[in-house]
């Protein structure tokens, strides 16, 4: 659990304004773009002083592809979210739906879905959880990170006191939360990534039955002044990655 807490905290201290190039040739008009720095391999991370992941690969293809270049500026969720809705930012990759954020953005279509997961500790449920469905998690102190939207989970509470998967963890160890929600591919890119397993020792991870993979999307910022063509043509050449 240390490599999560030094990982987290790194970057929460050095890496808000981490900066990453791409295509630039001095031809190209350059698009300000913006990821999560801070847990979401393998789709965009640090390696050393280079961002990498899925994100980061498309971006290369399809801004390309349509005559642009990009920076790419890794940070928190939060503040991601926020430049982008200001204008900071023309792209913020990786982001989930929710009616409130459509008022705020434009987005594009889904071009890749990862797998809703529970975790919980066996010293809170040596027995396990009897779960059958997102709604069995109701009665329980459900956790997530500060900034995430849960919408498709669907419940009506989600604690979102934790900033890392490692203080989410963290907090199930201390039997401050009874479960943690995340998504598998996440998980696995944290353990396959960085080398950080969260699901050992008191921590089992296990899917949420019955529910469908969760979908995720770019945001085009609606101060950018061509925002919908942008949208429209991203979005046209992401359904090769659906």
């Amino acid at each position: 659990m240390k490599n999560g807490w030094l990982q987290s905290w790194v970057v929460m201290l050095l890496g808000f304004a981490f900066q990453a190039h791409a295509n630039l040739d001095g031809e190209h008009p350059t698009l300000q773009v913006c990821g999560d720095a801070i847990d979401w391999p393998p789709y965009t991370y640090i390696d050393g002083d280079v961002v990498k992941g899925r994100d980061i690969d498309i971006l290369d293809e399809l801004l390309s592809e349509l005559g642009y270049g990009f920076d790419i500026t890794m940070t928190s969720w939060s503040r991601c979210l926020k430049g982008t809705k200001d204008g900071d930012y023309q792209i913020a990759v990786s982001a989930s739906y929710s009616e409130e954020r459509a008022q705020d953005y434009l987005y594009t279509t889904w071009y890749y879905d990862i797998t809703p997961y529970y975790l919980y500790s066996t010293k809170r449920f040596p027995n396990g959880l009897d779960i059958t469905s997102v709604y069995d998690l109701e009665p329980y102190i459900v956790c997530g990170i500060h900034g995430y939207n849960y919408s498709d989970f669907k419940l009506d509470n989600v604690n979102q006191f934790s900033i890392s998967i490692f203080e989410a963890v963290t907090e199930l160890h201390s039997l401050n939360c009874d479960v943690f929600i995340s998504w598998y591919e996440i998980l696995d890119g944290m353990n396959n990534v960085w080398g950080i397993n969260y699901v050992q020792d008191d921590i089992v991870a296990m899917p949420i039955p019955d529910m469908e993979k969760h979908k995720f999307y770019m945001l085009i910022s609606k101060h950018f002044p061509d925002a919908v063509a942008l949208q429209e043509a991203l979005s046209r050449a992401m359904v090769r990655y659906q």
